[in-house]
């Protein structure tokens, strides 16, 4: 059998775009940096989503929908 080749460079970000997520610290601190890492992630894969996709999204999003009352 043939093993298939990965270019594990595709999927790395250079450190230098990432975002810094320190040790130690409080609580309130960890929330905050997850937070700012969970939004660049997002960030990045909303850049990837097709213009179709984000127009079906807002045309779902305008129709009423039966729970809410408008």
């Amino acid at each position: 059998m043939k093993k298939k080749k990965t270019d594990k460079k595709k999927n790395k970000v250079p450190q230098s775009n990432m975002v810094h997520f320190s040790w130690g610290g409080s609580t309130h601190e960890w929330e905050e940096e997850a937070d700012q890492i969970m939004n660049y992630i997002q960030d990045k894969l909303d850049k990837k989503e097709p213009k179709e996709e984000k127009k079906r999204k807002i045309q779902y999003g305008n129709q009423q929908q039966y729970w809410l009352d408008r």
